[in-house]
């Protein structure tokens, strides 16, 4: 999964608590058209927004056009696309490591990384786990349940796999790779929320 924080412009993120066990934050709102490398709406976020019901947490994404059956891979994207969420469960930490490089100056804020990808061939969605890296150990990825249907993308996180936090920091993103995900060069990223973290309360 592919990470940047970006300057915040003051978009207001609203949460609203619906039912016991339940929370969704207000969907949050990204322009139309400023996708990077002249991207196809499909990869262009409209808005994003997470939700939890019980101990399952739901990530949507909205993009400016339909994701196609079989979404054409322009350059930068010659290995995969990406529709991906990244979520600051712990902000005392900070990974370094998979799937940017491992050297000074590399760590990050997100805990966890949540995708789904086109490969080319298929669509697949997983969490990457990466507080192991920060501990000398590698990243925990785990199949997600997912849906495609028109412009939005959805995945389902059960929230064992996050340690049922209470609250979060989490951003959306959309990412091309023109190598394998894991090498440390084959990141793009094509659009992303801004403010790019934004708060959940679980």
């Amino acid at each position: 999964m592919k990470f940047r924080l970006l300057v915040a412009t003051g978009v207001a993120v609203v949460i609203a608590v619906c039912a016991p066990g339940a929370a969704v934050a207000a969907p949050i709102a990204d322009p139309i058209g400023d996708a990077a490398y002249g991207a196809t709406g499909f990869v262009d976020i409209v808005s994003a927004e997470a939700t939890r019901s019980g101990q399952t947490f739901r990530f949507r994404t909205s993009v400016a056009a339909p994701i196609p059956a079989v979404p054409q891979r322009t350059p930068p994207a010659n290995n995969q696309i990406h529709w991906g969420w990244s979520l600051d469960t712990d902000p005392t930490t900070f990974p370094a490591g998979d799937p940017f490089p491992s050297g000074p100056g590399q760590a990050r804020p997100a805990e966890f990384g949540v995708v789904v990808a086109w490969d080319g061939s298929s669509f697949s969605a997983w969490l990457g786990d990466r507080r192991p890296l920060l501990y000398g150990g590698g990243v925990i990825i785990t199949p997600l349940a997912f849906t495609i249907s028109g412009a939005d993308v959805v995945v389902v996180v059960p929230g064992d796999l996050l340690d049922n936090p209470p609250g979060f920091s989490w951003g959306a993103v959309t990412v091309y790779w023109s190598s394998s995900p894991g090498a440390t060069a084959g990141v793009h990223f094509v659009d992303s929320l801004e403010p790019f973290f934004n708060p959940f309360t679980a």
